[in-house]
């Protein structure tokens, strides 16, 4: 993504958490910016695209945050998973993503209320694979219900434990929740009580790139395990920096282009895959998978 497009979604950012989605106009973000119309709409072909690239932006941000927390440790970790949770109540708290996502779902906005949608199942999707790293594959079939109660009791009860204790006991009040979790999947797995299937999740989370925020959360994930990766690894920085311009363009390209250009991403993986530094990382593996994946689409 070049750094003028890169600061659009900057500004709007801004001007949406000061002022809400809805009331901020295409012309105010423009202003803001310092481009012309003509470049807003060679970049973003409407305001809810806008809107979806900075929601993107967040989720990268705070995908990298929580991502970080797992690299070379023990998923089964409970209190990695608690960490993660926090992150997450930080972040969204830190920039008022509540509010906005809220100020979006009373819009008449049909588009952006099925992304948002869509990215609620995305996170869901994310708790109940975290759970089952916890939990074991033999507790899968009753994770999605502990998932969806996870989840509101993050949201909802943390909004009043918060406006009663503050957010310094955010991590007390995540390890309580966890604790309640605990007791749930024992129970219901001893007495096999299932109301919702994981299965369900294939209805909502499609596969493939077209609409689809599964695809665009494993990017995301892929490509911030990467960079961490080069960033933390490599020390020859005119290398770290040329082989990030090619994972950056990438997840451009794939996220925020219409129509995806085959032959670009096919022949930037083909240069990566040249690289035998990279190759030989469980990181660069799984990003490469992912894209080829995509391409054999």
């Amino acid at each position: 993504m070049n750094v003028r497009k890169k600061q659009v979604i900057s500004h709007a950012k801004k001007l949406f958490i000061g002022k809400g989605y809805r009331n901020t106009s295409i012309q105010e973000i423009i202003e803001d910016s310092g481009i012309s119309r003509g470049t807003f709409y060679n970049y973003f072909p409407s305001k809810s695209e806008l809107f979806k690239a900075v929601y993107d932006s967040f989720l990268e941000e705070y995908h990298q945050q929580r991502d970080e927390l797992i690299i070379g440790r023990d998923l089964s970790n409970i209190d990695i998973f608690i960490e993660q949770l926090y992150v997450q109540r930080k972040s969204h708290s830190h920039n008022q993503l509540f509010a906005l996502i809220e100020d979006v779902m009373v819009s008449n906005d049909i588009e952006l209320k099925d992304y948002l949608k869509q990215t609620r199942w995305l996170y869901l999707n994310w708790i109940h694979k975290r759970l089952v790293d916890i939990f074991g594959v033999e507790k899968k079939p009753y994770l999605l219900d502990c998932a969806i109660i996870l989840s509101a009791m993050v949201q909802h009860h943390m909004h009043f434990y918060s406006i009663a204790k503050g957010d310094l006991d955010a991590k007390k009040a995540i390890r309580y929740y966890l604790d309640r979790i605990k007791v749930i999947v024992d129970d219901v797995s001893k007495n096999d009580v299932v109301l919702i299937e994981p299965e369900v999740l294939t209805m909502f989370i499609p596969e493939g790139p077209k609409g689809n925020r599964d695809f665009c959360y494993d990017l995301i994930q892929s490509v911030n395990q990467l960079k961490t990766y080069l960033e933390q690894e490599v020390v020859d920085a005119e290398f770290r920096a040329e082989k990030l311009q090619i994972i950056e363009f990438l997840q451009d390209e794939l996220l925020h282009n219409k129509e995806p250009r085959h032959y670009l991403v096919k022949n930037m993986i083909a240069s990566l895959n040249h690289d035998s530094i990279l190759r030989g990382t469980s990181c660069y593996g799984r990003f490469r998978e992912i894209i080829m994946e995509w391409l054999n689409k």
